[in-house]
Protein backbone atom coordinates (compact mmCIF):
# COMPACT_ATOMS: atom_id res chain seq x y z
CA UNK A 1 0.00 0.00 0.00
CA UNK A 2 2.49 2.69 0.61
CA UNK A 3 4.36 2.01 -2.31
CA UNK A 4 1.29 2.51 -4.51
CA UNK A 5 0.86 5.86 -2.69
CA UNK A 6 4.52 7.18 -3.36
CA UNK A 7 3.96 5.97 -7.60
CA UNK A 8 1.12 8.09 -7.58
CA UNK A 9 2.76 11.35 -6.02
CA UNK A 10 5.69 10.73 -8.42
CA UNK A 11 4.18 10.98 -11.79
CA UNK A 12 1.72 11.85 -14.35
CA UNK A 13 -0.41 10.13 -16.05
CA UNK A 14 -0.78 9.97 -19.65
CA UNK A 15 -4.35 11.43 -19.52
CA UNK A 16 -2.78 14.18 -17.81
CA UNK A 17 0.40 14.94 -20.27
CA UNK A 18 -2.43 14.61 -23.00
CA UNK A 19 -4.73 17.32 -21.33
CA UNK A 20 -1.19 19.85 -20.58
CA UNK A 21 0.05 19.49 -23.93
CA UNK A 22 -2.99 20.20 -25.36
CA UNK A 23 -3.47 23.39 -23.52
CA UNK A 24 -0.08 24.71 -24.58
CA UNK A 25 -1.25 23.83 -28.27
CA UNK A 26 -4.45 26.00 -27.96
CA UNK A 27 -2.42 28.52 -26.39
CA UNK A 28 0.04 28.75 -29.17
CA UNK A 29 -2.62 28.83 -31.55
CA UNK A 30 -3.82 31.60 -30.37
CA UNK A 31 -0.43 33.42 -29.94
CA UNK A 32 0.97 32.54 -33.67
CA UNK A 33 -1.28 34.81 -35.99
CA UNK A 34 -0.82 37.84 -33.27
CA UNK A 35 3.11 36.73 -33.90
CA UNK A 36 2.84 36.78 -37.54
CA UNK A 37 0.93 40.24 -37.50
CA UNK A 38 4.11 41.89 -35.35
CA UNK A 39 6.08 40.63 -37.70
CA UNK A 40 4.36 42.35 -40.97
CA UNK A 41 4.27 45.22 -38.74
CA UNK A 42 7.92 45.33 -38.12
CA UNK A 43 8.72 44.73 -42.25
CA UNK A 44 6.19 47.93 -42.73
CA UNK A 45 8.02 50.17 -40.38
CA UNK A 46 10.50 49.15 -42.53
CA UNK A 47 9.27 50.29 -45.18
CA UNK A 48 7.79 53.27 -44.40
CA UNK A 49 11.30 54.74 -42.97
CA UNK A 50 13.15 53.86 -46.62
CA UNK A 51 10.23 55.62 -48.26
CA UNK A 52 10.42 59.03 -45.68
CA UNK A 53 14.51 58.61 -46.25
CA UNK A 54 13.41 58.75 -50.46
CA UNK A 55 10.98 61.31 -50.12
CA UNK A 56 13.48 63.50 -47.99
CA UNK A 57 16.10 63.10 -51.08
CA UNK A 58 13.23 63.93 -53.92
CA UNK A 59 11.83 67.01 -51.66
CA UNK A 60 15.77 68.16 -52.21
CA UNK A 61 15.77 67.12 -55.70
CA UNK A 62 12.85 69.19 -56.39
CA UNK A 63 14.27 72.10 -54.17
CA UNK A 64 17.63 72.14 -56.47
CA UNK A 65 16.55 71.53 -59.75
CA UNK A 66 12.52 72.09 -59.79
CA UNK A 67 11.53 68.54 -60.67
CA UNK A 68 12.07 65.15 -58.64
CA UNK A 69 14.65 62.48 -59.89
CA UNK A 70 12.83 59.70 -62.27
CA UNK A 71 15.08 56.98 -60.85
CA UNK A 72 17.52 56.50 -58.10
CA UNK A 73 20.40 57.27 -59.05
CA UNK A 74 19.20 60.76 -59.66
CA UNK A 75 18.94 61.17 -55.89
CA UNK A 76 21.55 62.30 -53.29
CA UNK A 77 20.85 59.26 -51.32
CA UNK A 78 19.37 55.62 -52.68
CA UNK A 79 19.45 52.65 -51.06
CA UNK A 80 22.17 50.45 -51.78
CA UNK A 81 22.08 48.44 -55.18
CA UNK A 82 19.03 50.58 -55.91
CA UNK A 83 19.00 51.98 -60.18
CA UNK A 84 16.26 52.84 -62.19
CA UNK A 85 12.89 53.77 -61.15
CA UNK A 86 12.44 50.15 -59.49
CA UNK A 87 14.14 48.40 -56.63
CA UNK A 88 13.53 45.51 -54.30
CA UNK A 89 14.60 45.95 -50.40
CA UNK A 90 15.39 41.99 -50.38
CA UNK A 91 16.99 39.70 -52.45
CA UNK A 92 18.03 40.79 -55.84
CA UNK A 93 17.83 44.50 -56.00
CA UNK A 94 16.84 44.21 -59.58
CA UNK A 95 13.87 41.52 -59.99
CA UNK A 96 13.36 40.84 -56.37
CA UNK A 97 14.37 36.60 -56.36
CA UNK A 98 15.14 35.17 -52.92
CA UNK A 99 13.85 38.33 -51.26
CA UNK A 100 10.65 38.45 -49.24
CA UNK A 101 10.27 42.73 -48.92
CA UNK A 102 9.31 45.58 -50.64
CA UNK A 103 9.74 46.51 -54.38
CA UNK A 104 9.58 50.22 -53.79
CA UNK A 105 8.53 52.49 -57.47
CA UNK A 106 9.49 55.58 -58.23
CA UNK A 107 6.50 57.51 -59.72
CA UNK A 108 6.82 61.00 -61.34
CA UNK A 109 3.73 63.02 -63.02
CA UNK A 110 3.71 66.43 -64.40
CA UNK A 111 3.84 69.23 -61.72
CA UNK A 112 4.33 69.28 -58.20
CA UNK A 113 1.85 67.35 -56.10
CA UNK A 114 1.92 64.35 -58.49
CA UNK A 115 5.42 62.91 -57.72
CA UNK A 116 4.85 59.99 -55.33
CA UNK A 117 6.09 56.45 -54.66
CA UNK A 118 4.76 53.14 -53.50
CA UNK A 119 6.15 50.01 -51.77
CA UNK A 120 4.57 46.58 -53.14
CA UNK A 121 4.68 43.87 -50.33
CA UNK A 122 6.51 40.83 -52.57
CA UNK A 123 7.86 37.55 -52.19
CA UNK A 124 10.34 36.40 -54.77
CA UNK A 125 9.24 39.32 -56.89
CA UNK A 126 5.41 38.52 -56.60
CA UNK A 127 2.82 40.71 -55.14
CA UNK A 128 0.71 37.30 -55.33
CA UNK A 129 2.60 35.11 -53.63
CA UNK A 130 0.33 32.03 -52.36
CA UNK A 131 2.77 32.40 -49.20
CA UNK A 132 2.52 36.00 -49.22
CA UNK A 133 -0.54 36.45 -46.24
CA UNK A 134 -0.82 39.80 -45.88
CA UNK A 135 -1.16 41.63 -49.56
CA UNK A 136 -0.79 45.40 -49.15
CA UNK A 137 0.47 48.38 -50.98
CA UNK A 138 1.54 51.61 -49.03
CA UNK A 139 1.81 54.83 -51.18
CA UNK A 140 3.24 58.24 -50.55
CA UNK A 141 3.17 61.88 -52.13
CA UNK A 142 6.72 63.24 -51.87
CA UNK A 143 5.04 66.48 -50.55
CA UNK A 144 3.07 64.98 -47.94
CA UNK A 145 3.87 63.57 -44.62
CA UNK A 146 1.17 60.85 -44.86
CA UNK A 147 1.22 56.93 -45.58
CA UNK A 148 -2.21 55.44 -47.86
CA UNK A 149 -1.88 51.46 -47.14
CA UNK A 150 -4.23 49.74 -49.73
CA UNK A 151 -4.89 46.07 -48.51
CA UNK A 152 -5.57 43.29 -51.47
CA UNK A 153 -6.50 40.40 -49.30
CA UNK A 154 -8.50 40.70 -46.25
CA UNK A 155 -5.35 40.23 -43.97
CA UNK A 156 -3.83 43.15 -45.78
CA UNK A 157 -6.96 44.87 -44.81
CA UNK A 158 -7.15 44.27 -41.35
CA UNK A 159 -3.01 45.11 -40.88
CA UNK A 160 -3.78 48.70 -42.53
CA UNK A 161 -6.68 49.08 -40.29
CA UNK A 162 -4.46 48.52 -37.88
CA UNK A 163 -1.97 50.70 -38.98
CA UNK A 164 -4.34 53.80 -39.99
CA UNK A 165 -5.56 53.19 -36.41
CA UNK A 166 -9.47 52.45 -37.26
CA UNK A 167 -11.74 50.00 -36.12
CA UNK A 168 -13.17 48.61 -39.56
CA UNK A 169 -11.31 46.75 -42.17
CA UNK A 170 -11.38 48.87 -45.40
CA UNK A 171 -9.67 48.53 -48.94
CA UNK A 172 -7.92 51.65 -48.46
CA UNK A 173 -6.73 54.30 -45.49
CA UNK A 174 -4.70 57.04 -44.76
CA UNK A 175 -2.37 56.88 -41.71
CA UNK A 176 -3.89 59.90 -40.37
CA UNK A 177 -6.25 57.80 -39.11
CA UNK A 178 -9.21 58.35 -42.27
CA UNK A 179 -10.98 55.25 -43.75
CA UNK A 180 -9.99 57.13 -47.17
CA UNK A 181 -6.74 57.67 -49.12
CA UNK A 182 -4.62 60.37 -48.21
CA UNK A 183 -4.99 64.12 -49.52
CA UNK A 184 -3.34 64.78 -52.46
CA UNK A 185 -0.59 68.01 -51.64
CA UNK A 186 -1.66 70.85 -53.02
CA UNK A 187 0.50 72.61 -55.91
CA UNK A 188 1.28 75.79 -53.69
Amino acid sequence: MKNANISRLGGFTLIELLVVVLIIGILAAMALPQYFKAVERSRMTEAVTLMDSVVKAQRRKFMQTNRYAETFEGLDVSPKGATGWSYFTKGDPVTGAGGNGFRIILSINDGFRDGHMNAVRMVDGNRSSPSLQYQYVLERHYQSDNVTCIGNNQAGRELCADFCGIDTPRSLCCDNGTSSACPRPNNN
